[in-house]
């Protein structure tokens, strides 16, 4: 039997990276909720090219099975690390992938062109790696939640395994001065034959973090439909009651005034518009949460949803004396889904007027940077304090706010704008002084 060699690893690395590759675009395309797979897809496809170029020497030109293999090798460390970051909610640091890419085709190209020094290149390639390898070990060490924890911990294993492969290596060529990385030495057929082993527990250890996070969304969903029976159970059923008693009174006592019959039917108006406005973010959210909805991103002149949505609206802010002041501009495109940003932008609306004293005033202003479209959403009236701001989007279905108007609320208004602007790629801040006022900034794509 013929025992392998040096190019047959590489082969096997190339086939183990490019399942990877298939597997995360998959589960990408799949379930699209986890994030980090496509990063992981485009990584290991990097490896896939990084090794077939390797294994092709001396059939493709040495500057290319060695220059620009190692740096396809250091673009799949780079794409490794940037979906580590998503998966976890982070954003990318492009600086550090960057460097890293550049560093790799900067040595690659001194010690092949500048000054021809194999050992000097094949040193640098594997401290490169090391560096990359360590700063990913490092994502995966910082303080987490519990159901990640131990997932995490085997992943800083797996590739500290890799670590300590590629230092195995830098130690090797240092004592030993091969001059060659295609020699099919013991030490070489070693290295890639832990360059298998690691690449194949890689995959293991995709799929692991990937099966943490959809169980964490399992449960996330089962945790949805709680709130969503309690909601209805206690936020519904109150109103409906009570608006149903309220129209009995109004019309089955004869004992009442026009004047105390007016009172009630305002009364039972109030209570209808509250329900239907909370009925419809209930339908919204939970459609949202249990069914995966994905956002249709297109383009669409965010002046248009305002305007209606200020419209929609005026009635409520008459019936409060609140003025509703927005100067439309011109091109304000946005790139996203608008029926997601038309809820964003009638809920915030609505909050503004709820928590707004009679004779208040609410401010929309929008600007356009170039790359987003600020929407800053402000109003003078009640406020809120610290313990509320922190709480904000910690939604519990059992907790309600009263408006200025005696308006009933669940929080679930807030909560599902963040999750349908952070969907389309944004971002919402508040910043609110208790008996000042608060202001709403959602940041969104523009086009």
């Amino acid at each position: 039997m013929k025992p392998l060699d040096l190019n047959t690893l590489l082969y096997v690395i190339g086939v183990i990276s490019f399942l990877i590759a298939l597997m995360m675009y998959l589960f990408h395309k799949r379930i699209p909720t986890v994030k980090g797979p496509l990063q992981w897809a485009y990584g290991s496809l990097s490896a896939v090219f990084g090794s077939l170029l390797f294994g092709l020497y001396p059939a493709v030109p040495g500057y290319i099975a060695i220059v620009v293999a190692g740096t396809f090798t250091s673009i799949a460390i780079a794409y490794y690390l940037a979906g580590i970051r998503v998966y976890k909610g982070l954003s990318i640091n492009f600086k550090v992938l960057y460097g890293l890419v550049f560093l790799q085709f900067f040595l690659g190209n001194l010690f092949y062109l500048v000054f021809p020094m194999p050992n000097a290149r094949m040193v640098s390639f594997s401290a490169v790696c090391v560096i990359g390898l360590v700063l990913i070990i490092q994502e995966f060490l910082q303080p987490t939640g519990k159901p990640y924890l131990l997932a995490f911990r085997l992943c800083s294993i797996v590739f500290g395994v890799s670590v300590l492969t590629s230092l195995y290596r830098i130690i090797y060529i240092v004592l030993f001065l091969p001059g060659d990385a295609h020699l099919p030495t013991n030490a070489n057929l070693l290295f890639y034959l832990m360059a298998n082993v690691t690449q194949a527990l890689l995959m293991g250890s995709f799929l692991l973090l990937i099966s943490v996070k959809i169980a964490e969304k399992l449960e996330m969903k089962v945790e949805a439909q709680r709130k969503f029976f309690s909601i209805i159970a206690h936020d519904l059923t109150g109103p409906v009651g009570t608006a149903t008693q309220m129209l009995e009174l109004a019309n089955d006592d004869k004992d009442i005034s026009n004047d105390q019959r007016k009172t009630l039917y305002n009364e039972v108006e109030r209570l209808s518009e509250s329900t239907y406005h909370l009925l419809q973010n209930l339908l919204l959210w939970s459609k949202n949460q249990l069914e995966n909805i994905e956002p249709i991103i297109r383009k669409f002149d965010l002046n248009e949803v305002i305007l209606e949505n200020i419209e929609l609206l005026q009635h409520i802010s008459a019936n409060k004396d609140i003025r509703i002041i927005y100067e439309p501009k011109l091109r304000l495109y946005c790139l996203a889904d608008s029926r997601m940003i038309d809820t964003v932008i009638r809920n915030l609306i609505s909050n503004a007027v709820k928590f707004t004293q009679s004779g208040g005033e609410i401010r929309i202003t929008c600007d356009n940077t170039g790359m987003n479209l600020l929407v800053k959403i402000s109003d003078n009236g009640v406020g809120m304090s610290k313990d509320v701001q922190n709480n904000l989007f910690k939604f519990n279905g059992s907790v309600t706010n009263t408006g200025t108007g005696g308006e009933k609320g669940t929080g679930l208004g807030l909560y599902l704008c963040k999750e349908f602007v952070e969907e389309n790629n944004g971002s919402l801040i508040i910043r609110s002084h208790e008996n000042v006022g608060t202001e709403v900034i959602v940041s969104l794509p523009a086009q």
